[in-house]
Formats: structure tokens, C-alpha cells, sequence
């Protein structure tokens, strides 16, 4: 039942320890989120992104980045006493944030007929709001990993496995499910990227990735040297696709991520929740992502005599917001990502 019906004092009641209460507060892996939320610590220094919450101060604003391209050179066979040659040039990158959030209300008075008070309901609320919020930030990020995957490849016909130049999938057979990190791997270096990657893969491939590096341990077939310089994390958000057994993304680490903000007036502090406009302030995620959410609180009259309050009562509804801007490495060739997806064919 809705609006803490079951809980109001009709009844002696016994509060249920906290650990006991997990089961009901579990969670999906916010693994996409936080791999990308790295990557925008990586992609944008901490100075730059200061600056971002400075000079951003309203929602509507976008925020430009500038990089500059890899120079085109020319071939020279002989020195020339007048060499001529090209200007380099950049790449300006708009970043358009958008909001994401989650609302919920409770009553001024609704501890006063509950075995719990009334601080003990919001901070799990607070928590199950944070529990949506990063549910609908890894489904959106998990989004945008797919639209922004590459569609150029170096080759056609790479040796690491087959290119789907339709669906722009690295594909890798099923009849080496045993390498296909190493598959994955060499694939990347088939596109020239050097260094430590990023994988976000279903279970399906956790799962096999889990087997895989334990053949190393004690084991007279070692698998496991496949991962190095690999950091893999799973997420319960992606869907395979058909004809594929597993199915992920990967790419240079630091090269994929976001930029958060709120409102000024959230991270200052502003007006009073019990009068006109509400109040704004700010919170840190619950769940201990480290980002930080901008809260507004807004309170008006109320009979709860039917749920769980009094018929002279007061509602504070709660809004739990804030605005995200996905950012992947400028490159100046047309569709081409630092973005792959790959997937193991089922045969």
C-alpha cells in the first residue's frame, strides 16, 4: 500500500534492524555511470570543470569545448629551400546538458501516528530516490554508449574477428569465446589505440570473464593474462542483441565520460521550505557516487486524515534533480568513435 499506510500506529510494531532492510533497498550496478563519471575527470581537468559550474548559470545554457585535430602533413622526397604545407585546425564541441531527477513528498505530522519518526522515512526515501535516479542515469548513458559507438573501422576485414559494417559491431565467433577479450583487445590495437581500456559487458560476458581469469590461478590453462590493462564491469541495463551470445562496449580509458551540474541557487543555498518558491539546497548521493544532487523542497496544506497523517496537515514535496552532459573524445573524422561495440556470436 502507498503513503506509509502500513506502518501507522495501529498496531504495536517492532522496527526491523537495518540489515534486514537491504534486501528491500537492493539496486542495480551503476557500473556504466561510474565508469563514465571517471572518464569526465579524465577527459576534463578539475579546473575546467569549476569553471564549467561557474560560467554555466542557468539550465538552458550549453557549454563549448575546443580541442585541436591531428595536423594533415605532407609527403616530401627531397628538402625543399621553400617547403609549403597546411594549417592545422580544431574542433569546437557543444555539450547539452540534460536533467534528470526524481520527485517524492511526505507530511509534517505523518511520524506522529508511525513507528518511525519522521527523519528515519525521509533518509530512505532520500535512498530509494537515489536508487531511481542512478537506475535512470545508467539506462540513458547506456543509450548513448550505442548511438555514439563508431561506424568507421580501419579495416573491413580485421584479423581480430569480422566488422559488421551495418550494425557497427566488432563480431567476434563463437568458437573463440575462450580469447574473446584478447579478440577485443586486438581489435583496438587494429585501430591504433595503445594503453589501458574500458569494458562495460552484460553478464553473460562477466560471467565468462569471471571463469576466464580464475583458469590462471592454479590452473594448468592460463587464461587470465587476456585482461591485463582491461578494466571490465558489468551492467544489467544491456540487452543483447539477437544472434549474440554476449555483447559490450569498450574503449580507451578516459576517453568517454560526463560533466555534472546544478544550479547556483542549489549549491548556495536558498529561500525556506515553508515559504513562498520552497527551499534550494544541495545533497551528496546517498550511494556514494561522489556526485551531488540539487535539492528543492516545497510545502503546502494537506488533509491526510485518509493516509497517513492529520486532516490539518502539511506536504513537503522533495525534487531530487541534476543535469548531466555526455562527452566522448572530438575526432575529426566523420563517425568515427573511440567507441566500439563488440558482441560473441551465438555460432
Amino acid at each position: 500500500m502507498a503513503n506509509f499506510a502500513d506502518v501507522v500506529w495501529n498496531a504495536a510494531q517492532y522496527k526491523l534492524p537495518e540489515i534486514m532492510q537491504r534486501p528491500e533497498f537492493k539496486h542495480k550496478p551503476s557500473t556504466t555511470l561510474m565508469t563514465l563519471k571517471q572518464g569526465g575527470a579524465m577527459l576534463v581537468p578539475a579546473s575546467e570543470r569549476e569553471r564549467v559550474w561557474n560560467v554555466k548559470t542557468s539550465d538552458s545554457q550549453t557549454v563549448e569545448i575546443s580541442t585541436l585535430n591531428k595536423q594533415s602533413t605532407s609527403a616530401v622526397t627531397v628538402r625543399n629551400h621553400a617547403a609549403s604545407g597546411n594549417n592545422n585546425d580544431g574542433t569546437k564541441t557543444t555539450l547539452s546538458f540534460v536533467t534528470r531527477g526524481r520527485t517524492f513528498k511526505n507530511s509534517v505530522k505523518q511520524g506522529d501516528k508511525s513507528v518511525f519518526s519522521l527523519a528515519e522515512a525521509l533518509a530512505v526515501q532520500l535512498r530509494s530516490a537515489a536508487i531511481d535516479l542512478h537506475g535512470t542515469l545508467e539506462t540513458y548513458f547506456l543509450g548513448l554508449l550505442n548511438t555514439n559507438k563508431t561506424q568507421v573501422a580501419v579495416s573491413l576485414t580485421p584479423k581480430s574477428g569480422s566488422w559488421d559494417a551495418t550494425n557497427y559491431l566488432f563480431q567476434i565467433a563463437n568458437a573463440n569465446k575462450d580469447r574473446a577479450f584478447q579478440k577485443v583487445r586486438g581489435f583496438m590495437r587494429e585501430q591504433y589505440y595503445q594503453g589501458e581500456l574500458s569494458a562495460i559487458v552484460d553478464e553473460y560476458f562477466m560471467q565468462e570473464a569471471e571463469h576466464l581469469i580464475q583458469q590462471g590461478q592454479g590452473n594448468s590453462t592460463n587464461l587470465g593474462w587476456q585482461f591485463n590493462g582491461l578494466n571490465l564491469g558489468v551492467t544489467e541495463e544491456l540487452t543483447t542483441d539477437a544472434g549474440y551470445n554476449g555483447m559490450g562496449y569498450v574503449f580507451p580509458s578516459g576517453t568517454v565520460g560526463f560533466i555534472d551540474w546544478i544550479p547556483s541557487k542549489n549549491r548556495e543555498g536558498f529561500g525556506n521550505t515553508f515559504q513562498l518558491g520552497g527551499r534550494y539546497r544541495s545533497m551528496p548521493d546517498p550511494l556514494g557516487s561522489g556526485l551531488v544532487f540539487a535539492v528543492h523542497e516545497l510545502a503546502a496544506g494537506a488533509d491526510n486524515s485518509a493516509t497517513y497523517g492529520e486532516s490539518q496537515d502539511i506536504d513537503i514535496v522533495y525534487e531530487i534533480t541534476i543535469d548531466v552532459a555526455f562527452l566522448k573524445a572530438p575526432m575529426s573524422t566523420s563517425n568515427l568513435s573511440p567507441i566500439v561495440k563488440f558482441g560473441l556470436l551465438e555460432s
